[in-house]
């Protein structure tokens, strides 16, 4: 696909002096460094930029892009910026705090790689082919002027590194891989993004996940790999709920696997991260519980307890794998599963 034409939101920011830049709760990789690179970008063109987190929760293990410190809760801005700009957000709700903001901008623009429609903003760039929200952001500031420093590169770079799983998702095509060619000329050093994001978990973590492994359960015909950590394992072993972040990439790993799905207790919810290995569509999986995302990565909330979600999670993978002819006999866990998840379900209507 040939790149967008930023031309319409280039023009948007003609005038502005102020502007806000939010991305989504629950901030990952692509949100935080796409964020980053258009502050440091817009900035580098003389406007006032501020980055702004949908809530307060800002994980640590990104602290090494440049002006991360400048970032500050949305909740704490209570400026009317000229131009307010959503990144990796696929609807105003998602930005959190983030929407009171968008409410009251003089002017709004979303730059997005998920399905859906931007036309709730002034003017709105969605992309659903691009591997991450890095990449339309470093097209969007060359096209914009800015010079393109190692730090820009750098934020675009862990954007698109972390949003395709490593260069390991399905998403990871020649465009993304020749877009971290462009970032890496520029200055980014991939070597140095990977120790930083990958290569410093804490003994805590690797704990957690050695648990999470032992729990492991393979379902239908070993299709599904599903685990889970509750709060007492989080409190037992001292980690972080950013400790967790990375447990879904521990049990999708395993051989014969088509679906990954760990489940966190947090409170009186439970997070769901659900990976594919194959072409099977998990952001429709997860849009079934309000969750959203991509085709082989996405997450979900459900509000109750640890067995609830483990049903409904269970019930909608059987029905997507009920959509293709399969040859072996329905097991009894199959069975069990959709089972509970129909009553389960009638129940919340």
């Amino acid at each position: 696909m040939a790149k967008l034409d930023y031309t319409n939101g280039i023009e948007l920011l003609d005038g502005a002096r102020s502007v806000a830049v939010c991305g989504h709760v629950n901030p990952d990789g692509d949100c935080l460094g796409s964020a980053l690179a258009l502050t440091l970008g817009l900035r580098s063109l003389g406007y006032e930029v501020t980055p702004l987190l949908a809530t307060r929760e800002q994980p640590k293990l990104y602290d090494f892009l440049a002006s991360y410190g400048d970032f500050m809760p949305a909740c704490e801005y209570h400026a009317r910026p000229d131009v307010f700009i959503l990144v990796d957000v696929p609807s105003a709700a998602r930005a959190g705090d983030g929407e009171h903001v968008f409410k009251r901008a003089k002017k709004t623009l979303v730059i997005d790689h998920h399905q859906g429609d931007a036309s709730f903003a002034d003017v709105g760039y969605v992309d659903s082919t691009a591997a991450a929200a890095g990449m339309l952001v470093w097209d969007f500031l060359e096209q914009a002027g800015a010079e393109m420093t190692p730090d820009i590169a750098t934020c675009c770079y862990t954007a698109l590194v972390t949003d395709t799983g490593r260069f390991q998702f399905q998403n990871a095509d020649s465009r993304a891989l020749m877009a971290a060619a462009d970032m890496a000329a520029a200055g980014a050093l991939p070597s140095e993004v990977a120790r930083y994001v990958y290569q410093r978990r804490s003994w805590a973590a690797l704990q957690l996940e050695a648990l999470v492994v032992r729990r492991l359960e393979l379902l239908f015909d070993g299709k599904l790999a599903l685990s889970w950590a509750c709060e007492a394992d989080f409190e037992e072993l001292g980690a972080s709920k950013e400790d967790g972040d990375s447990l879904i990439d521990a049990i999708r790993q395993l051989d014969g696997v088509e679906i990954a799905v760990m489940l966190r207790e947090q409170g009186p919810i439970v997070r769901g991260s659900i990976r594919s290995k194959t072409d099977r569509d998990v952001a429709a999986i997860a849009a079934q519980m309000n969750g959203g995302g991509h085709k082989a990565a996405a997450g979900f909330t459900i509000h109750g307890k640890l067995p609830e979600a483990r049903a409904i999670v269970e019930g909608l993978v059987a029905e997507s794998f009920a959509e293709q002819p399969k040859a072996s006999m329905t097991t009894d866990a199959e069975v069990t599963a959709t089972t509970a998840f129909t009553r389960i379900r009638e129940d919340m209507l």
